[in-house]
């Protein structure tokens, strides 16, 4: 039973920068607006693919801690993977005919402003880990595994399924005052100002939930079944919206990597992907 344990200090310093990021979100939208400004918005724009891109970081970590055995080699390596992928998406733009996208891309300095400190420290901060990691390589991978999926189907379910939700949530409370309901004084009505405090608190709540949901790579329980947080058929279900045929090969397959996270933290596994 001791060979089971959760990495409490890890625990802890995964919560702690976005505890303090899901606390001034809530400070921003739960205070009135300071100005007529759509800053907001664009933070929110730029917030989708940086979100994405950190999803990707999560894979290539995952490869730099499993495929390579120097710091140096892990860092290259994920340095030179980001530079190809970046290649490759300005090349898919290219071949679509979006070379006027790209160039604004590479010129909008107000965009770089936006995108650019963010960029920046997810790059930095996985340089560092990579660097100063001295920890099991495979156990750091077999949880980068999960996180990765993790953050990727957290991601697809604030962007695609919830939204969806939370409108038709407030819809509904709204409706309901209109009738003269006991709606919360707390539910704002419909105005610039709500949408502003809606969007804040839904961004504030995803960062919150990711965090939750990743943190979990560190505890007992991971260490115990290899299951990540997210991988339950029925929340793949809402993920994909799969068929049934393609539900019970996306089973099967979270199935077979479970087994092999878990055999990885437990020391039993020597090779495998």
């Amino acid at each position: 039973m001791n060979k089971f344990h959760t990495d409490w200090q890890a625990l802890l310093i995964s919560l702690l920068v976005p505890a303090v990021v899901v606390t001034g979100l809530v400070g921003f939208a739960l205070q009135p607006q300071w100005e007529e400004s759509s800053d907001w918005i664009d933070g929110v724009f730029v917030l989708v693919p940086l979100e994405f891109v950190r999803a990707i970081v999560f894979r290539v970590l995952r490869d730099a801690y499993r495929d390579f055995h120097t710091s140096w080699q892990k860092v290259r390596f994920f340095l030179l993977s980001l530079a190809v992928l970046a290649g490759i998406g300005a090349l898919i733009l290219l071949l679509n005919g979006e070379w006027r996208l790209l160039w604004q891309l590479l010129t909008d300095a107000a965009l770089w402003r936006l995108v650019l400190p963010p960029l920046g420290i997810i790059v930095v901060d996985s340089v560092i880990a990579l660097w100063t990691f001295r920890g099991d390589a495979r156990v750091q991978a077999a949880r980068l595994d999960a996180m990765a999926d993790d953050a990727e189907d957290w991601f697809m379910l604030a962007l695609l399924r919830a939204p969806f939700l939370v409108a038709a949530l407030y819809a509904l409370l709204i409706y309901l005052r209109t009738l003269g309901a006991a709606v919360p004084a707390w539910v704002p009505e419909p105005s610039l100002d709500a949408l502003r405090e809606i969007t804040l608190l839904y961004v504030a709540a995803y960062f919150a939930g990711k965090t939750i949901v990743l943190a979990h790579a560190y505890t007992a329980h991971f260490q115990r079944t290899g299951r990540r947080v997210l991988g339950a058929p029925w929340i793949q279900f809402i993920v994909g919206g799969k068929d049934r045929r393609q539900r019970v090969q996306a089973a099967r397959a979270e199935q077979r990597a479970a087994e092999m996270r878990r055999a990885t933290l437990l020391g039993e596994a020597s090779t495998g992907d």
